[in-house]
């Protein structure tokens, strides 16, 4: 609009130049004409004086300039308005300029018009403009006429509708700035504000798409950039977390293996100590077992030594039994896994002990809650492990029933349920089977096993029985069974409120089951 508006002024000025040129040429052309006039009635001796003022509003300043063909300079009339300074060298100046104009157009025979500079300002500018003609008679060039006129009213002139174009322009420039403006609201503002305010809400747990653009602009695929940012990192996020889970399965499977490394190397200490005594004892106790078996047979005994022998030939027997302890539990036997509903097994083991005379007296609650509960393990290992808990906890509860301050309705429960190998982060369990674990919880209501105690109840030859009750290797054995079907055993106790074993079991992939049936 600027350079629209400096183009306009332009014409303006040009096409005013050019009519105020075309005004002082009519005006010469008629003083031209009532000179040849009177120069004719005067055979060319008298020459009337012309004023400018009398051609021209007030309002403007100006001078003639006559030049006769005797190249004698005649000034008529006086410039009017015009400042001079006291050198005169204004009135110079502007008399070098009349008269280079009309010697060029006495010259040339044609109208000359230009603009000129005067030293009326500070600095120069084209505010004098002068127009000449070439004065004839009969044909022939006599001389010339020329005219300067000060353009101070045409400037002001233009100056005022200057004014107005700039008025104009003003309003112009407001009326779009504020289109421009809400345009550039509408356009980039809003929607920076918008993925501003969408980018401050995001959240992993409620992820969402900016809002597209559908017109094409910068702002769409700015905002099907990030939709694509927001995948991709939805994409990384997931991978993270899953990379995470399995750190911390690994994490504490490594912690699983670090203990079964610890109890390895206990059990094959165990293991060559019992490999030991079976061959340090086992000879002599074949003997001594054989000799016994002689003298019981053999006549001429007293009942009194025959009950003697009987009896030693018992506790021989337990000395071997023990051993034979020692052996199972030294090796390392894998059973034979097969695929099985643990809530069977469980079953089967609760009927056969309740008829046991130990359990006489004792309420034995079974709540199976868990919604999978195929294994891959030995059965016949597991049935031991189970049994030999339940048996535990019987013990446990009829050695509260001897405490006078512990004497209660003896009661065993076992439970299962799934559980989540992610103590720290259950949601990521959901719905995934290779997260999740058996767990059997088999508790009582007995005596209880002290705290310091319970680092070492897995111990080998530990036992808080009567001496002759126990050997100390049941819970050793069933641990050790447990773990080599790939899951762990733990006793949580406190004096007096009774025990629970705890005993996690992993589920059967699917394709074991597929192929187990």
């Amino acid at each position: 609009m600027l350079l629209v508006n400096f183009v306009l002024l332009f014409l303006w000025k040009h096409d005013a130049l050019q009519r105020t040129a075309e005004h002082d040429q009519a005006i010469l052309a008629h003083i031209q004409s009532l000179l040849i006039r009177e120069t004719a009635a005067d055979k060319g001796t008298a020459v009337q004086e012309f004023v400018f003022s009398d051609f021209y509003r007030p309002s403007e300043t100006g001078r003639f300039f006559i030049l006769l063909e005797t190249e004698k300079q005649v000034e008529q009339g006086r410039e009017e308005k015009t400042p001079a300074n006291g050198n005169g060298q204004v009135n110079d100046h502007i008399t070098a300029l009349l008269t280079s104009a009309a010697v060029e157009a006495k010259n040339t025979q044609k109208q000359v018009s230009r603009t000129a500079a005067s030293f009326s300002h500070k600095l120069f500018c084209n505010d004098l403009l002068v127009n000449a003609r070439p004065m004839e008679k009969q044909g022939k060039v006599i001389g010339a006429i020329a005219v300067v006129r000060s353009l101070d009213s045409l400037s002001q002139t233009l100056w005022e509708m200057e004014k107005t174009v700039l008025v104009y322009l003003l309003i112009n420039i407001l009326v779009l700035g504020a289109i421009g403006f809400f345009r550039m609201a509408g356009l980039v503002i809003r929607p920076v504000e918008r993925l501003v305010a969408l980018a401050n809400q995001y959240s992993n747990d409620d992820p969402f798409r900016f809002v597209s653009d559908d017109s094409g602009g910068e702002f769409g695929k700015l905002s099907n950039s990030l939709n694509s940012m927001l995948v991709r990192i939805d994409k990384d996020r997931q991978t993270l977390q899953h990379t995470v889970t399995a750190l911390e399965v690994a994490n504490q499977t490594l912690k699983k293996q670090q203990q079964e490394m610890v109890h390895a190397e206990k059990l094959a200490s165990v293991g060559r100590m019992a490999a030991g005594l079976a061959h340090e004892i086992g000879n002599p106790l074949s003997v001594v077992q054989g000799y016994l078996g002689i003298l019981l047979g053999s006549e001429g005994q007293s009942e009194q030594h025959k009950d003697f022998l009987r009896r030693s030939e018992q506790e021989v027997h337990r000395i071997d039994k023990l051993i034979r302890q020692l052996l199972d539990f030294s090796r390392s036997a894998k059973g034979s896994p097969k695929v099985f509903s643990l809530h069977e097994l469980l079953h089967s083991v609760v009927e056969m002990v309740k008829v046991q005379t130990v359990f006489r007296g004792i309420i034995v609650d079974a709540d199976f809650a868990a919604e999978e509960d195929r294994v891959c393990a030995d059965y016949e290992q597991l049935r031991q492990v189970f049994f030999n808990c339940l048996l535990n906890s019987a013990d446990a509860i009829h050695m509260a029933e001897q405490d006078e301050l512990h004497r209660k309705e003896g009661r065993v429960s076992v439970t299962t349920a799934l559980q989540c190998l992610l103590s720290n982060n259950q949601d990521q369990c959901q719905g995934k089977k290779e997260f999740l674990q058996l767990l059997i919880r088999i508790s009582d209501n007995g005596m209880g096993v002290i705290k310091e105690s319970l680092p070492v109840v897995f111990d080998p030859f530990y036992t808080t029985k009567e001496p002759g009750k126990g050997t100390g290797l049941g819970l050793s054995v069933s641990r050790s069974l447990v773990e080599t079907a790939g899951g762990t055993m733990e006793l949580q106790s406190e004096v007096g409120q009774g025990s629970s074993m705890l005993v996690t079991l992993p589920l059967a992939p699917l394709h074991k089951m597929s192929a187990l049936g």
